[in-house]
């Protein structure tokens, strides 16, 4: 039987894409804790299946998630990460409903956009103002369902402190202490990386939040140019420049709250870390959450979605 010329395009195209997609993660991204470490010890007796049922379970009790009908996307043509031609004229989120924007987790996350400069080479310096706005997205993060379902899990698998204050430094440790990329500058933090994105040379790295992304596009500094692949409305791997900085290859949940986001992260940093180790289904598509830590330090590299 013959099979068409275009499926074999196809086979083809998507073979270079995910090639290049494992290649975009730098070396000292890769690295993970030293084998002997008791936390990821106690990480290899976590069964998947655990970890597939609690993040439904997570999914289910995301209440402050948009809705179906509270966004709509234009994914438009399908592209390769090297691909210089913009195949997508027209923004990737057609439109998203604002109100979203006025609950308390999506108002806190905003609060702390302004505190981070994208460029690695810049130095982080919080006032303690703004280490206030931390400690209050924290406290609304921690105050919700979805937060609360992870950390009984991670508490049950004595992998976190019970002290809900010590939990709170750990995430602040985690998620906010201060590392290098770039020359000794202490520019980068985990949620930086993730959920705000940043810049090396002439390319855009982290970026995992589609709020951050619908921002930015808004305001025009971002220009998309087509997407790799997608999940309908559940996530998507595009290619994008922010101004004259370049994103071969992106990956985000679309639609998901911060604190759906904030803890799945968390979850798969702590409980199941590594390339592709976290597996995951979201409203039944599958996805693998990649993860990791810099190394010799406590604090996360990068955590991100990954589609199967």
């Amino acid at each position: 039987m013959l099979i068409k010329k275009s499926f074999w395009v196809f086979v083809f195209t998507s073979i270079i894409v995910l090639s290049t997609f494992a290649l975009t993660l730098r070396p000292s991204e890769k690295k993970e804790q030293p084998e002997n470490d008791a936390i990821l010890k106690l990480q290899k007796y976590i069964d998947d299946e655990e970890i597939k049922i609690l993040v439904n379970r997570m999914r289910e009790a995301d209440e402050n998630r948009a809705k179906d009908d509270d966004y709509k996307l234009n994914y438009q043509q399908r592209t390769t990460p090297h691909e210089e031609d913009d195949l997508a004229p027209l923004p990737l989120f057609s439109w998203v409903n604002e109100q979203l924007l006025n609950r308390s987790t999506y108002r806190a996350y905003l609060d702390l956009v302004p505190l981070f400069h994208p460029e690695v080479s810049i130095d982080e310096d919080w006032n303690a103002e703004e280490k206030k706005k931390i400690d209050a997205f924290l406290d609304e993060i921690m105050h919700t369902k979805v937060f609360n379902l992870m950390w009984e899990f991670l508490l049950k698998k004595k992998l976190v402190p019970e002290d809900k204050f010590k939990f709170k430094s750990l995430l602040f440790t985690q998620w906010f202490g201060l590392y290098t990329r770039s020359h000794g500058h202490l520019g980068s933090s985990g949620f930086e990386h993730v959920f705000i994105g940043e810049w090396r040379k002439h390319i855009v790295e982290g970026q995992h939040y589609w709020l951050r992304f619908y921002s930015l596009e808004k305001q025009r500094y971002i220009n998309y140019k087509g997407w790799l692949f997608h999940d309908k409305n559940v996530a998507a791997t595009i290619h994008y420049d922010w101004g004259s900085h370049h994103k071969e290859i992106g990956g985000f949940l679309i639609g998901s709250s911060p604190e759906f986001d904030f803890s799945l992260f968390t979850l798969c940093f702590n409980a199941k870390r590594g390339q592709n180790a976290c597996k995951v289904l979201i409203d039944e598509f599958p996805i693998h959450v990649t993860s990791f830590k810099v190394e010799h330090k406590p604090f996360i590299g990068t955590s991100y979605p990954v589609l199967i």
